[in-house]
This record gives C-alpha cells, sequence and structure tokens, in this order.
C-alpha cells in the first residue's frame, strides 16, 4: 500500500452564501496512485451518538479528468484515476445549522467540524493531513491542530493533522471572535468567544478565572497533571440552544447571550464547561472498547455511556462543589432536580442503564412523545447512580475507597496505557479498585430497573429525602405534560398507567376543558384546582379535528419537588462522611438539618 500525502484547502469566498467550498488533494509522490480510491464523508461524529448523514450537505463533488467518480454509497465516491500519481477532489459544503455537531457560516463567522467537512481516504485513515485555510479578509482563526506555515499575513493558513482521526477531532472557528488565553496547570488555554462582543469585560475575565479554577480542579483527581499539551475552548454564545461536544484537546460550547446573567445560568454553564473538559481524560483516553476504533461509516456501539457520560455528569458539578464555585447547598438542589427528574421518568422501570447506553443511537437523540415511557436518559439516571455509588464505596470501605479511585484505577491502567476498557469490565474494575464486592449494586442499578435506595444511602452521609408538590400545582394530576401553542394546552407526552392514560387522552389532543372549566391561557393546572384525586371529571378534548369528551378519574398530587436535607440527628460518622464527600457544610456546623 502507498504512502499517501492528503491536503486540503478550505476557502470561503461569498459567506452569505453558508458554503465551504473543499479541494482535497491526493499524492502518492513519484509513484501512481492506487487504481481506484474510495473517499466518505462520516455519517457521525464522535461524541454525539446519531446518524446524522453528513454527506446529505455535500454538493457539487468533481474530480479533475481524466479520472471517474462514481457515487457507490451514500456516503462515499469510488474515484478511477487512469494511473495518475496525484487527485484533485472539489466539493461544497453546505453550512446552514449552527451546533456543536455541525457547520455553520454566516458574514461574520465560520464553525467547522471536522467529520460534518472533509472527505477521508479510505484505508489510508492514519495518513497525515494538511489544511490550508484561505478566508476572508481580517478573519482570525482558532483550532487545536499546529500551524505549520503561513505565506504571507494576508495568504492563506496551514495546518496539520497526524490522522485523519485527529482532523475530524479537531475544530475550526474562523472569523472576528474574540480571543484570550489563561494558564493553568502549566498548560496554555485559549478561548474563542463568538460572537466577540457577546459577553462583557467583567463576564469574561471571571469566566477566564473560573474556567483556570475548574481545570486545575480536575487535575488533581488525575494525579494533578493535564493529559494534553495545550487546550481550545469553543463559546458560542447564541440563542440557539444549549450544547457541548468534547474534543481531545478543545471543547465547543453553546450557551444563551444569557449566561452570564443570572446565578442560575452562570453555573450552568460552568457544569458545562467542566463537563467537557472531564471528558479529555474520560472518554476522550479512557475509551470503552466498543468506541475503539472510532469507526465513521457505522454506528460504534457500548453498553458503558452510563459510565462515560454518567460519571461525567457527576464529576462536572462535584468539581464545581470541590472548587467551591457553587456552595454544597447548590450542589444538592442540583442533584436534587436530577432524581426529580427520575421520579418523573417511568422509562426507569423499562430500560437499564446499560440498554439506554447501547440505544443511544435509536433512542436519547430521537426523543418521542414516548420516550419517558421506555427509555431513561444514561446522562441523569448514570449521574445519579454515579452519586450513590460513590456513597455506597465511601460506607463500605469506612472512607477507603471512593469514586475518585475508580476514576484514578481507570486513568492509570486504561488511559495512560492507551487500553480500551471492555465492555464487561466495569464492574470488576470497581471491585478491584475498592476491594469488595459490588456485584449487588451492579445487578440491581445498572443492569436492572428496579427504584434507586435513595433513602437508605443518601443516610450513609446524613442527608434526608423529601419530595413536595410544587407550591403552584393542583390538589391532582393528569399524569400528562403540556405545551402551551398561542394560548391553547396541547398534550406533549403522557405517562404510562396515568389518569390521562386511562381515560384515553392521547399526545398531541388539545384539551379545551375539564370538569365544566375552559382551559384559559392553556393553563391546565388551573382547571384542576376545584378538583380532588380520585374524582371522576369529564375532558374536552379536540383531536384531528373533532371534539370529543373522556372520563377521567385523577390522580394524587405529584410530588415533584425533592428536596436534601441535612438530618439534624445525623450520626457523626454520617457527618464526617459528608465532609469527604463534598467538603465541611455549614447547615450541621450551625445547628441546622431536619429532624428523621
Amino acid at each position: 500500500m502507498p504512502t499517501l500525502a492528503i491536503a486540503f484547502r478550505v476557502s470561503i469566498p461569498v459567506p452569505a452564501d453558508h458554503l465551504v467550498h473543499v479541494e482535497a488533494r491526493v499524492s502518492a509522490g513519484e509513484r501512481p496512485l492506487p487504481g481506484s480510491i474510495v473517499l466518505f464523508m462520516p455519517v457521525w461524529t464522535p461524541g454525539s451518538y446519531l446518524v446524522r448523514e453528513y454527506a446529505r450537505h455535500v454538493e457539487g463533488l468533481a474530480v479533475d479528468s481524466p479520472a471517474k467518480v462514481t457515487k457507490v454509497r451514500k456516503n462515499a465516491w469510488q474515484v478511477r484515476n487512469a494511473g495518475a500519481s496525484q487527485l484533485r477532489v472539489r466539493y461544497r459544503v453546505y453550512a446552514g445549522e449552527l451546533s456543536v455537531r455541525t457547520n455553520h457560516v454566516d458574514g461574520d463567522h465560520a464553525f467547522l467540524v471536522g467529520a460534518a467537512l472533509f472527505l477521508g481516504v479510505e484505508g489510508y485513515e492514519q495518513a497525515p493531513i494538511c489544511v490550508e485555510l484561505a478566508l476572508p479578509d481580517g478573519w482570525r482563526v482558532a483550532t487545536p491542530l499546529p500551524e505549520t506555515s503561513r505565506a504571507s499575513e494576508t495568504g492563506p493558513r496551514s495546518y496539520e493533522a497526524p490522522s485523519y482521526e485527529a482532523l475530524v477531532d479537531s475544530p475550526f472557528e474562523l472569523g472576528l471572535h474574540r480571543e484570550e488565553t489563561f494558564e493553568a496547570v502549566g498548560v496554555s488555554h485559549r478561548l474563542a468567544i463568538c460572537p466577540r462582543s457577546a459577553a462583557g469585560e467583567r463576564d469574561v475575565q471571571r469566566f477566564l478565572g473560573d474556567a483556570k479554577t475548574i481545570v486545575e480542579t480536575l487535575a488533581k483527581l488525575f494525579g494533578g497533571r493535564l493529559p494534553y499539551e495545550s487546550y481550545q475552548i469553543f463559546l458560542h454564545l447564541r440563542s440557539q440552544g444549549r450544547g457541548g461536544l468534547e474534543h481531545r484537546s478543545s471543547a465547543a460550547l453553546i450557551a444563551p447571550p444569557s449566561a452570564f446573567a443570572t446565578r442560575d445560568a452562570y453555573l450552568d454553564l460552568l457544569s458545562l464547561l467542566a463537563h467537557e473538559i472531564f471528558h479529555a481524560w474520560n472518554i476522550k483516553r479512557i475509551r470503552p472498547a466498543g468506541l475503539v476504533p472510532y469507526r465513521h461509516n457505522d454506528e460504534c456501539y457500548t453498553r458503558l455511556l452510563w459510565w462515560f457520560e454518567g460519571a461525567t455528569s457527576y464529576f462536572d458539578w462535584r468539581c464545581l462543589a470541590l472548587a467551591r464555585l457553587c456552595t454544597v447547598d447548590e450542589y444538592l438542589d442540583h442533584l436534587a432536580g436530577e432524581i426529580a427528574y427520575l421520579d418523573q421518568t417511568p422509562g426507569r422501570f423499562v430500560a437499564a442503564l446499560e440498554d439506554a447506553s447501547y440505544d443511544a443511537w435509536i433512542k436519547l437523540y430521537r426523543p418521542d412523545e414516548n420516550s419517558s415511557n421506555s427509555s431513561v436518559s444514561y446522562y441523569r439516571k448514570g449521574e445519579v447512580v454515579c452519586a450513590l455509588l460513590d456513597l455506597e464505596l465511601r460506607a463500605r470501605t469506612a472512607g477507603r475507597a471512593t469514586l475518585d479511585a475508580v476514576l484514578h484505577h481507570l486513568w492509570t491502567e486504561y488511559g495512560m496505557q492507551e487500553r480500551p476498557v471492555p465492555e464487561d469490565a466495569m464492574q470488576a474494575i470497581f471491585e478491584r479498585a475498592a476491594g469488595v464486592p459490588m456485584g449487588d449494586l451492579f445487578e440491581a442499578w445498572i443492569r436492572g430497573t428496579s427504584e434507586l435506595p435513595y433513602a437508605s444511602t443518601l443516610a450513609r452521609v446524613g442527608l434526608l429525602l423529601e419530595r413536595t408538590p410544587r407550591s403552584d400545582s393542583a390538589p391532582c394530576s393528569l399524569g400528562a405534560r403540556f405545551r402551551s401553542d398561542a394560548g391553547r394546552a396541547f398534550v406533549a407526552s403522557v405517562a404510562r398507567d396515568s389518569a390521562a392514560a386511562r381515560g384515553g387522552i392521547d399526545a398531541g389532543d388539545e384539551v379545551l376543558g375539564i370538569a365544566g372549566v375552559r382551559i384559559e391561557a392553556g393553563n391546565v393546572e388551573a382547571a384542576l384546582r376545584g378538583c380532588s384525586p380520585g374524582q371522576t371529571v369529564e375532558a374536552v378534548i379536540a383531536r384531528n379535528g373533532r371534539l370529543a369528551i373522556k372520563s377521567v378519574t385523577l390522580d394524587p398530587q405529584r410530588l415533584d419537588r425533592v428536596r436534601l436535607i441535612p438530618a439534624k440527628d445525623a450520626p457523626e460518622a454520617a457527618r464526617r462522611a459528608f465532609e469527604a464527600w463534598l467538603g465541611p457544610y455549614a447547615a450541621w456546623s450551625s445547628g441546622g438539618g431536619a429532624s428523621s
């Protein structure tokens, strides 16, 4: 197999067209190229487990004569080159969606995701690749890839990736963004903020300081060193949602412009940053066998996302607590909110965490009106389970072993050694790190669907779990979620075995009235205020343009507010265990807490 030189030239001649022009050059030096080469566009990007069909945005693919190109798969093209030693392929990619996993171009910037932009050469994924950027005047470049050369200040800029996997793992932010740097643990971290004016000076400086604290706090969990030589953070402050995507030496974040406006929004941004940086260890270097190697043409299956995403979610907020970027009470409120989510997810009794992980490709990223009944988020249940596993580990080993020890074991035995974590090894890894049996917990919490034993496990650190209704909720419930559209109440989802399900109300129905009370401004709760649990009422609905009356026997009031409260009479051992977990807690030192 000959050695190939692969290079891309990227240009954006008219940003308003939302098109990226790409020229790929493949060369075998003085030797002829193979008679047939297959070029492919990945169907997904690592970290986001959904087939996204990036090839659908490719247009105008052509090769220089006398080579011939034929499309042979939905995402692949075969090129017959007639004995030439060089091949030039030109194509365009539409870039109209701003997310952490797609390309976006407008008049001020371009965010380019490698898996959605660069063609791979099948069988030559380990060949080094050069990327040359020809940009509009004044545009900057932010990328984790090293710059190799530059013809002039105004000429193209060149970057090099050691392999195709490294290339698709290295986004580009191009444009008029703001650039900042900070140093943490002796390593340079770069921040690109887009749009450049979306955050004020005070907010940016606060974020830089807090980001440094997060990196330093996470590094301590792994022995005090960082796994990368430099790191690039992309922060898009846009109104199009919220999300993040991890890379080996960078992270892409999208947050609303209001992320600095309130305490809750800012903590959410910090937890998102901590989550993606934690991934630099946990999934980019400590990798499950199911994701080794990444297979860009097909789904890669793993049953361990409950750990690689769930534990990452656990450590992102715990990092904020350990770093004192959030208070202990704020951390407990966050964890209580995740428990409240699980309480309202009947799918926790249907899908085990292992199965939810394996089914990420067909479930998590494709939610519908039945999702909460049939499955559960491996992020959110995984986070809660990892918190409970941490507390159980501490209790079973008298504080000798913690989830931090499991993490350190994974890093030293797998991440640092570049060894994939076997799909069936996690229980044994826990047991080796802790020195105690864990099979009962793995069987019940990871492979099973029984309710989690919150009360007994939280009591190990002196906490009580309290469930109450929201202060504005009605005294009874339909067991359905609603969305308001122009003041009309439409059913978004119906919980299995709920009052609405038993009464024949379906997702998509419009509820016009309940118990003789008309629904106003989409507020179903207001119409239920005069009703009682167990009462049978008539609900007037509209379905497919026709009216119907459904007889519904109302459920009890939902206890959808969860609090984690320090018990006043918590034994001293439990209080010490709590402090070992999260640090000093003022609620006990001031004599507070709830009676158990």
